[in-house]
């Protein structure tokens, strides 16, 4: 129970747009109709710089699994043909909420934050006396939520070998099965999974955003919540933006801050993608023709 309320309190996400039409439209082209799991869609029918589309119910993303009912089970299963699930969590995270032992899935545990490091942070917190607001206050004080979150993630030697093992998973799917990666909300360590598979598929930087963007109307009922619990705890409206990165909402300006350090660091993601994650060209393409329709 205390390591709950850790992860809930101490980092993953932000800020961003709200739930226009357009993104309603998007909602509903993009899910896969999950009932009893959290932000749980697809990347299927995004358009590439080729033309051609993402395959659907391929390339699936969602928050953690734990609790997932037998019907959505057999719908990835029987719908949707799972074939391996990829859960980006730290062990703290998975020991007490597992993901479901599902027949014939291949699970493979991909930790992409540094475990040893981020104990420190929980074992300080640990000293925290209160509550939930406690919490979240010792982790923006101490900048343990930051902007730059996900280059942290992407620099990481953890998270390197994380998103490199994701690669090879992704290569070595079978023909007309899917894999569903997530973490623990499904919006930042999968959102940045989400931001390599697209960017090495071809998508554009503004099809990169507009995936991301989308827990912000998957959650938009959980984010209003947090945004009023925030204003009845005194928190100012200024301040909110960066309190909201811990809980269940996500900021363009994150998002831009990792696209640009690789344009910066790389060239563009795709630079990334091969020279730390050791992809090459040709596998790029060989992604392609497995994940693009014809």
């Amino acid at each position: 129970m205390k390591y709950g309320l850790i992860v809930f309190s101490l980092m993953f996400c932000l800020f961003s747009a709200g739930s226009s039409e357009a993104n309603i439209d998007l909602q509903n082209t993009q899910s896969i109709g999950l009932k009893s799991v959290g932000n749980a869609r697809e990347l299927g029918g995004y358009t590439v710089s080729d033309g051609r589309k993402i395959k659907h119910g391929v390339l699936l993303r969602t928050a953690a699994l734990y609790g997932i009912s037998s019907d959505d089970v057999t719908r990835l299963t029987e719908d949707y043909r799972l074939s391996v699930v990829a859960d980006l969590r730290m062990s703290f995270e998975t020991a007490p909420k597992p993901d479901p032992v599902i027949g014939g899935v291949k699970y493979v545990s991909l930790h992409v934050i540094n475990e040893e490091a981020f104990m420190k942070n929980v074992e300080r917190q640990l000293s925290i006396e209160g509550g939930v607001m406690e919490r979240l206050n010792f982790v923006v004080e101490h900048g343990i939520a930051s902007y730059d979150m996900y280059v942290k993630f992407l620099s990481d030697d953890s998270g390197k070998k994380a998103y490199r093992e994701f690669f090879r998973e992704l290569a070595g799917l079978p023909p007309e099965r899917s894999l569903l990666f997530h973490c623990s909300q499904g919006k930042d360590r999968t959102g940045c999974a989400a931001m390599l598979v697209l960017s090495a598929l071809g998508a554009s930087e503004d099809t990169i955003m507009k995936d991301y963007l989308l827990t912000n109307v998957f959650n938009a009922e959980r984010i209003d919540g947090q945004r009023k619990m925030l204003k009845s705890h005194g928190v100012k409206e200024s301040d909110i933006e960066i309190y909201m990165m811990i809980l269940d909402e996500v900021s363009p300006r994150m998002m831009n801050t990792l696209l640009a350090w690789l344009r910066e660091n790389y060239g563009s993601p795709i630079g990334y993608i091969t020279s730390e994650l050791g992809v090459s060209p040709d596998e790029i393409e060989l992604l392609k023709a497995k994940f693009l329709e014809e």
